[in-house]
């Protein structure tokens, strides 16, 4: 069965006040009935000794009340008896209507003797001397005691109801207080579930664990906002980029469907075109994986390469493949990171690819590289077309183009910056960019010194 928070909290304390007044209470009973009753004894012997010093230096018959009574303390009584147990005298002669059992009498101890609903200590004592042979008795009444510890009782009683009553009123509000943060952080968690993303927590509390609680779950929405809207513009996309493709393959195969297939030209026309489309949607979906899988993969941990050799080779590999670009290289010493061949190999082909598309006026790739103090930098600078201020930030998102007409002319999808960017941040690098409209684009690299 489900309680408010409030109610678990009064139930909580209202237990643990019960529970901590009571061992209190039933601690504090103890010892004062502990300390009380020794009160008793220590009472009750001194009267004995006192009297039995009296008796054995006096002689019975000089002895009167008034000295009795001054050795007697908190209405207590006096029996004197014979050798064999006979009752001589009592003090006073009507302040005890009952007879001490005569195995007590005779065998001197303290006993506790109950008679009409009272409570006594008797304490008989031995007597042998010139004066007087037999016993002496005390009779000390345990009236007050128990009066003292009824008292003690009722008053911790009315205390604890007190105190438990001061507690609910107090729990009451205490707890009010101190779960009205949460009902207000729930219904703003219930308004947040009702409209969407887009909205957040504002609720300042001035406890440290909500307001925590209320910057986590603002933190983790945004996260999941911009998850969301990065999933909706990445399906969008590649539904987009996939259906161009895909109607230009099917207007073909209906046009060689309809009367295509009777004239060679055509059909040869069509058949080419629909086998280049099916390779830009298989260029786009390995993308898409290779996307994926830099995301998902976490990176090894391998030997370092020497990261100039590897950009000699890819320059050479490029110069076969563009023999009208110049490619001038500017590169450091030595420089080793540990990072995978084919994926740094992935990182230089995708810049490289990158600057010949759109640098193919001046026709000029210039790559550099510098061993720094704490870090590791790559420069890949070409004199293309440039890239609009407002875009520059945007670049390396799936399937932005600057010019998409332009990037579809040329084979891109759009994937080749965001996969390079991925592969290098999950090495522990870094890349942005800078670039001017008609003087060209450089990409800077960079790798922490390790």
């Amino acid at each position: 069965m489900k309680t408010s928070l409030r109610s678990r909290w009064m139930r909580l304390s209202i237990l643990i006040i019960i529970g901590s007044f009571i061992m209190f209470s039933a601690f504090l009973i103890y010892a004062t009935s502990l300390y009380l009753k020794d009160l008793q004894y220590r009472a009750l012997d001194r009267s004995a000794v006192e009297l039995k010093a009296m008796y054995e230096t006096t002689a019975f018959n000089t002895i009167d009340e008034r000295e009795i009574y001054s050795n007697l303390y908190d209405n207590q009584k006096f029996v004197l008896y014979t050798n064999s147990g006979e009752e001589v005298y009592r003090w006073p002669s009507r302040g005890m209507s009952f007879n001490i059992p005569r195995e007590q009498i005779i065998h001197p101890d303290i006993y506790s003797l109950d008679f009409e609903d009272m409570s006594y200590l008797v304490q008989t004592v031995k007597i042998d001397s010139e004066y007087w042979n037999g016993y002496i008795a005390v009779v000390h009444p345990m009236n007050e005691y128990y009066t003292i510890l009824q008292m003690i009782i009722i008053i911790a009683t009315i205390i604890g109801f007190m105190s438990i009553s001061i507690t609910l009123v107090i729990s009451y509000f205490m707890a009010g207080q101190m779960v009205r943060p949460i009902y207000r952080f729930t219904r703003q968690l219930q308004y947040v579930e009702n409209n969407g993303f887009s909205e957040r927590l504002d609720l300042k509390t001035n406890l440290e664990e909500i307001d925590y609680m209320v910057l986590s779950f603002n933190k983790m929405m945004d996260t999941l906002e911009e998850s969301f809207n990065q999933q909706k513009q990445f399906v969008e996309d590649a539904s987009h980029e996939l259906r161009t493709p895909l109607q230009i393959v099917q207007g073909h195969l209906n046009l060689i469907n309809r009367w295509g297939k009777n004239d060679k030209a055509v059909l040869e026309e069509s058949l080419q075109i629909s086998i280049d489309e099916m390779g830009r949607i298989t260029k786009l979906i390995e993308e898409l994986l290779e996307l994926t899988k830099n995301e998902n993969e976490k990176t090894n941990i391998i030997d370092p390469i020497n990261l100039n050799e590897e950009i000699i080779s890819r320059v050479n590999a490029m110069k076969q493949l563009h023999p009208a670009y110049t490619f001038t290289l500017d590169l450091d010493q030595a420089i080793f990171y540990p990072i995978s061949q084919y994926q740094f190999e992935q990182i230089l082909v995708i810049f490289l690819d990158n600057a010949v598309k759109y640098d193919y006026i001046n026709k000029s790739i210039h790559i550099k590289s510098k061993l720094m103090s704490n870090k590791i930098k790559i420069e890949i600078s070409d004199k293309g077309v440039g890239i609009p201020e407002e875009d520059v930030n945007k670049v390396f998102d799936r399937f932005y183009r600057v010019d998409k007409s332009r990037s579809r002319e040329l084979g891109g999808n759009g994937l080749g910056l965001s996969i390079a960017k991925k592969i290098i941040e999950s090495n522990e690098g870094n890349v942005y960019l800078e670039s001017k409209i008609n003087e060209g684009t450089t990409i800077h690299i960079e790798f922490p010194l390790k």
